[in-house]
This record gives C-alpha cells, sequence and structure tokens, in this order.
C-alpha cells in the first residue's frame, strides 16, 4: 500500500539526502496519521527517575530496563534501572492504565552501578528472569563478577512473587577475566536446545569482553558455561553495545548481529555445528555507524529481514547517520539510509521498528541525547508511507516529543489496546510512557486493525521459551508479512518477546504459519483481526490429537483435517494440501514413535 504521489515522493528523497531534519518535518508532517502522548504521570510513573552514581562505569550511556509480563497475568511490566544510588524499579501493571512500585515487595530493590538489562525465561519454568550488567553495589567501589540473573520464583502459596539473584551459582556473574565490563545482553538458542543461551557485550576495547554463554540445560540446573572461543566469536577491539540473535538467512539458526561502538559492528551466520561466521563485509554500510541501538523487520515487504541500526550524525559533517540495511536476494545488505532520509536521528541510541499506525508497514523511532551540540535533541519518528523506502519525519507533529537524554527504548502495549505504546528510558532523568493515541483511519474515525501473537512451546521441551528463534507468516489477501520472535534486545534494554503486526481494514487473517525452531509447521486459517492469541506448540510436530501422546487418535485426526481442506494438515508448510504433506506426516509419526 503507498499513500505518496510520485511527486512527493522525490521531494522526500531530495530533501532527505539534502535539507536539515527540522524543514523536512515542518514540510511533510501535516499528512501524518500518527499521534502520542505522555502519559508517565497519569499511569503513576511519576517517581521513576535514574541519577547514575558518578563513580559509574560509562555513566553516559547508561539507561535501560525491561517490559515483559512478570507475573503472567497478560499486562506488560516495566523494570527499570535506577543506576546507582537508589534501588532500582519494578512497576507492576495494575490492569486498568496505571502501575504500581513493588520493587522492595519482589526482591528487586537493589541500588547498584546497573547498566542494561533483557528479559527471558532461562529456566524453562514458565516465568520471565532478569538478567542485568552490574558493577556491584552503588556503596562499593564498581567491580567485577557483579553481574545479576534475577531468577522468577513464581507465585508463593499466597500468590506472591518474587526473584532470587542466582548469577554466581549459574556461572554468569562476570565476564572475562576481572574486568569491570558488561553493557547489553540478548537471549536466544543458539545451538537448538531447547533452553536459552546469553550473549553479553563488554565495551573495553582492548580485551575480548563479548562472551557467549551456553545454557547447560536442566541437567545441570541450567549453570553456563562460557563457549565465546569454541564459537569462534572471541575478538578484540569490538565495543559491544548490544547482540541480537535472529535468524536472518531464513536456515532456522539464530545468527548474532553484534552492535558495536566506532564502526566495529559484527554480523554472524551460525554454521549450525557451535560455530559462527563472520559476514560483515556483505552488510555494505554497517562500518560506518557508531552504532548503539538496533531493531530488526521486513521493512519493504519482500520476505526478508531487514534491520534499522542508530549511530550519529554529526553537526559539522551532516553524517554518518543511521543505517538503514536492506537484505539482498543474496543475503547481503545495502544501506538505504542516505536515499529515504533515514539517516539523519542526532546522536542516536535505542530504535524500535514497528508498526504504529497498523497500515501494514513499519515505522522507525529512535531516542537521541548527548552532550554539546546534541544536548536536547528531540527523538526521531519516521513514518512509512507504504513501500519501506520512502519516510516521512513526523515526531513534532505526532506529539512524540522527547528532548531528554534518551537511551533505551522498548516497545509497550500498557493497555492491552493493540497498538504499541513506547517507553524511554533517560540516562538521568525520567522514565517516559508515550501512549499511542493515533487515529488510524481520519476519513471514518476508526481504528485500524491488528494482532499481538505469543507462543507457547511448553509441551514441547526440545523448543526454547516463548517460541524463541520461531518465524511468523501473516497472510490475508494480496498481503504477506514475516514477523520474527526474538528476545527484542535493543540498547541497554529489551522488549517483550512476541510480534506485533497491523492489518489495516482486515477483520480476518487468511492464514497465521508458525515455522517453528525446529522446522516443524503449525497453521491456522481465518484468525480474526484485534486480539492478543498465543499459539500453542504441540507436544511433537504430529500431535494432532493434542494429548501429549503420538498414536492412532494423531492419525485420525491428521486425516480429518486432511480431508476437509483444512490447512492445520499442511505438514511439509507450503501451503498447500496434497500428497507430500501425508508423506511428511508419515516420516515425522514414525521419528516420534522412536524411543
Amino acid at each position: 500500500m503507498k499513500r505518496s504521489d510520485g511527486l512527493r515522493s522525490s521531494v522526500l528523497h531530495l530533501a532527505g539526502a539534502t535539507l536539515p531534519l527540522a524543514l523536512l518535518a515542518a514540510d511533510l508532517n501535516a499528512q501524518s496519521r500518527l499521534q502520542f502522548a505522555e502519559v508517565s504521570d497519569q499511569a503513576g510513573l511519576a517517581g521513576a527517575v535514574r541519577a547514575v552514581a558518578p563513580a559509574s562505569r560509562y555513566i553516559s550511556m547508561h539507561g535501560g530496563g525491561v517490559v515483559g509480563d512478570f507475573n503472567n497475568d497478560g499486562y506488560h511490566d516495566i523494570f527499570m534501572l535506577a543506576g546507582g544510588g537508589v534501588p532500582d524499579y519494578l512497576f507492576i501493571n495494575n490492569t486498568d492504565g496505571t502501575f504500581s512500585e513493588q520493587a522492595s515487595d519482589w526482591g528487586v530493590d537493589y541500588a547498584n552501578y546497573s547498566f542494561g538489562a533483557s528479559a527471558a525465561d532461562f529456566n524453562n519454568d514458565g516465568y520471565l528472569d532478569i538478567f542485568v550488567t552490574s558493577y556491584g553495589s552503588a556503596a562499593f567501589t564498581p567491580a567485577a563478577g557483579k553481574m545479576l540473573l534475577y531468577k522468577n520464583n513464581g507465585p508463593d502459596a499466597n500468590g506472591n512473587f518474587s526473584f532470587t539473584d542466582v548469577a554466581i551459582e549459574c556461572g554468569v556473574n562476570r565476564l572475562y577475566g576481572t574486568t569491570r565490563d558488561g553493557i547489553g545482553s540478548g537471549w536466544g538458542d543458539y545451538d537448538l536446545d531447547g533452553d536459552l543461551d546469553l550473549f553479553v557485550c563488554g565495551y573495553n576495547e582492548s580485551r575480548p569482553c563479548n562472551r557467549l554463554f551456553r545454557n547447560n540445560g536442566p541437567e545441570n540446573n541450567y549453570s553456563f558455561t562460557d563457549v565465546t572461543v569454541e564459537a569462534e566469536l572471541e575478538q578484540v577491539e569490538v565495543p559491544g553495545f548490544i547482540p541480537r540473535f535472529v535468524d536472518i538467512n531464513g536456515d532456522l539458526r539464530p545468527d548474532l548481529i553484534l552492535v558495536a561502538d566506532t564502526g566495529r559492528s559484527r554480523v554472524y551466520i551460525n554454521d549450525g555445528d557451535g560455530t559462527f561466521t563472520d559476514i560483515t563485509s556483505s552488510v555494505h554500510g554497517i562500518e560506518t555507524a557508531s552504532a548503539m541501538g538496533v531493531d530488526v523487520g521486513d521493512i519493504n515487504n519482500d520476505g526478508r529481514l531487514d534491520m534499522y541500526i542508530s549511530s550519529i550524525t554529526y553537526t559539522t559533517t551532516n553524517g554518518p547517520g543511521n543505517v538503514l540495511l536492506i537484505q539482498q536476494p543474496d543475503g547481503s545488505f545495502e544501506n538505504t539510509a542516505r536515499d529515504n532520509g533515514t539517516y539523519s536521528g542526532y546522536w542516536g541510541w535505542g530504535v524500535l521498528m514497528q508498526d504504529f499506525d497498523h497500515d501494514r508497514d513499519l515505522d522507525l523511532a529512535e531516542t537521541n541525547g548527548f552532550g554539546g551540540d546534541y544536548n536536547g535533541r528531540p527523538a526521531v519518528l519516521f513514518e512509512n508511507l507504504g513501500d519501506g523506502d520512502t519516510f516521512n519525519e513526523v515526531a513534532q507533529d505526532a506529539g512524540f516529543l522527547h528532548t531528554g537524554q534518551g537511551r533505551g527504548m522498548s516497545r509497550i502495549d500498557y493497555d492491552n489496546d493493540g497498538d504499541l505504546d513506547i517507553v524511554i528510558y533517560e540516562n538521568v532523568g525520567r522514565m517516559r510512557l508515550f501512549e499511542n493515541q493515533t487515529i488510524m483511519d481520519n476519513s471514518t474515525g476508526a481504528d485500524r486493525n491488528w494482532v499481538r501473537i505469543k507462543l507457547d512451546t511448553s509441551a514441547r521441551d526440545t523448543l526454547a521459551p516463548q517460541g524463541i528463534g520461531a518465524m511468523i507468516r501473516l497472510y490475508t489477501g494480496d498481503y504477506s508479512r514475516l514477523l520474527s520472535m526474538n528476545c527484542g534486545a535493543n540498547h541497554s534494554c529489551s522488549s517483550p518477546v512476541e510480534v506485533h503486526a497491523g492489518l489495516d481494514d482486515s477483520t480476518t487473517i487468511d492464514i497465521v504459519q508458525v515455522q517453528w525452531p525446529d522446522g516443524s509447521y503449525t497453521t491456522l486459517s481465518d484468525v480474526p483481526a484485534d486480539q492478543i492469541m498465543t499459539i500453542n506448540a504441540p507436544a511433537t510436530p504430529v500431535d494432532y490429537a493434542a494429548d501429549g501422546v503420538t498414536d492412532f487418535n494423531d492419525v485420525f485426526a491428521f486425516l480429518s483435517l486432511y480431508t476437509n481442506a483444512d490447512l492445520g494438515a499442511d505438514q511439509n508448510g507450503d501451503l498447500a494440501l496434497n500428497f507430500f504433506d501425508v508423506a511428511a506426516f508419515i516420516r515425522d509419526y514414525r521419528t516420534a514413535l522412536m524411543p
């Protein structure tokens, strides 16, 4: 869908390459549908203030937290790092549009030299845990070996939740030797064994501080082993900010995007044997970025994942700027940011690539801030005009007004109304919540449609929790969308493990197809829009009876779907029912019966 004529498109390309961002926005903002409003105070977040302790490490880079559902009530909560001097915050969603601060009740009210955080269910118990890069208690000098891994204990007999720090016993309390380091972190099942592994970035350029920790699984109490060397990922002079595990080449193995400062970012392809191969030379333009934030999605809707990485647009040179890396058919990437004007974001940090107005294309948001000429520079919001190559900077017109020292940025749907709101974590200052108040269709005043999808893999222990690593495809008419389920790591923060898609005026999704990391499929037809849905992985790829047992009941259930032309029987994932699905079912059935 395209909402711009040729003249407007040509003007945008010219302006994006040559004119100041503010002038571009003034010229084109009027037609934006996007609308945000800050609701931090109304939501009960007025007390969320971050003041980085002067003795901390990398003090100008801090500012993060995690958005996730920590008590499994279906609503997003917020864990915010205070940075030292005061305890960290945990805001539990009251389900009425407000939050209550409960860090003390949950046992995470720790005043520490914290930098960033990420969340995942590392021990497969169904509850979201939190990893914090920290240099120890704010009452002492920053030290090595002080990372935190908060294990979610779930509800006790009275229904009360709590966390326990298990970083030391799990072996993830330090990065490398005695270095006082640790910046961003992210989770993924790189070895496809069904439990989540951890990558932690370090900024020290003289030491190999970026580390991969393999999860040793339930037989070893979910401890971790540093396998950086074995995975061929050890390197020096790479000041890492963020890792993002995501399958970028479509082979179902999680690859690694390592976002790093001063043009040192790396992209690694997962070889499937426990090692990775550096393909950075084919990611053209990434070497220009003093990279700090990243998000991933199919921004031009060609069935391949792209990435947006924040950087610095120097006032003296008007560059080098952010990079919008579009994946090519041969697996290489080309930077199109200069062509479409998305390169200009001042001093960028956290970014989001999401469909904020439900028009079925991905928009871009970015936090900004630093000292000198960059103090007070605004956050930016690039509206995708429909082709993934034409954008309009609309932050001011859309009410997305933030001029503080923004660092991390998480997506959130705090009121469960289906559109994506935004959390900004500041370096020194308050956490900000921006509610998405977009009127989705100006002609009728009606909202456009949407879907939020979560995955439940609890029935199959060979799949990672929350379906991390799965690929989801939506089909409606001639529209399709590729969505990656990953941990949402961003600058010093992370977003919920789920996917979101705008559906424009479609009230029904023709097909929702989940490709699980083991290569099996779950396919649903005629799915109603405007819902938060959970798709369950069956116990085996042939558990059609959904009883956890492989027997003739599964055969009968498969044949019933097949004879009724239900795509739920699409065993090989080609969106057609034929002999190949029968053959695939027989193969998978035999495999499931093996001891």
